[in-house]
């Protein structure tokens, strides 16, 4: 199977991008860590999961719990030994005109969006890095060349961005913290792929999920339609998403780092 005993970290794991993701890595053979906030979601997909393979964890969570999203990385490398791909797929959606937003609502899209995903990557770094840096030193103070990164064990970070990072009407602090998060993934791309971690982020763009529902519901289904005129393929859905994750995480990408891919609906360079 494609991802055999690979293990898979997904926050906002139980919902959306992050559900279905869990669920084609499940189907191909890998070991499943879930963090999201929602305890009744986790106990949703728990069976689904559980029918494709057997080792399977989830924590109940919130990702600007710095406390709580360390306890879940130490469980998934107690229970399973290591962490080979971090997903991060939390987020949130709050939508206003710049002259309407509160101070309130900015800091917490940011927090969860963006704070979030680099926590958790904190977290998973601190762990990747500890043999490659130790090996590094070591060579240093022999003499010796420095370990080249494909000796190092092979790990992937990918962000979920959002085409709104290019900026879109009532979404400041969303597009705010989504441009954030490629920022944040370049930057790690460069840092970290001298210990063999390579980093992506994609940006998709409206995706029918449980954060769009309102979205794309309200006003007797007007703006469903308005975001379907906009894009030539319509209004995607989470799978359209996963396979491109898949894909960033298999060998077929093994020689790319630092990817910003969009899964735009056929629009260019706008969401």
């Amino acid at each position: 199977m494609r991802f055999k005993d690979k293990v898979v970290l997904i926050t906002g794991g139980a919902s959306g991008i992050g559900r279905e993701t869990a669920i084609q890595f499940a189907k191909n053979g890998a070991k499943i860590g879930i963090f999201d906030l929602d305890q009744k979601k986790i106990e949703s997909i728990r069976k689904e999961i559980m029918s494709y393979c057997d080792d399977y964890v989830s924590i109940t969570g919130d990702v600007r719990d710095k406390r709580r999203i360390q306890e879940c990385v130490n469980m998934l490398f107690e229970k399973f030994g290591d962490i080979d791909y971090l997903i991060n797929s939390a987020g949130i959606l709050k939508d206003d005109m710049i002259d309407r937003v509160s101070e309130k609502i900015f800091d917490e899209v940011l927090a969860i969006n963006l704070k979030g995903s680099f926590l958790f990557i904190q977290a998973c770094v601190r762990n990747w890095i500890r043999e490659p840096q130790a090996r590094i030193k070591a060579a240093k103070k022999e003499g010796k060349p420095i370990p080249k990164p494909k000796t190092f064990p092979d790990k992937r970070i990918i962000n979920v961005s959002s085409m709104a990072a290019e900026g879109n009407i009532g979404q400041i602090a969303y597009g705010a913290s989504k441009a954030g998060v490629i920022g944040m993934t370049k930057t790690a791309a460069k840092e970290l792929i001298q210990y063999n971690i390579r980093t992506h982020a994609v940006m998709p763009a409206l995706i029918y999920s449980p954060m769009t529902d309102d979205l794309v519901t309200k006003d007797d289904g007007k703006w469903r339609k308005y975001f379907e005129s906009r894009n030539p393929l319509g209004i995607g859905e989470p799978k359209n998403v996963t396979d491109v994750i898949l894909f960033l995480c298999g060998e077929e990408s093994s020689y790319m780092n630092g990817a910003i891919i969009p899964i735009s609906g056929g629009r260019i360079h706008s969401l």
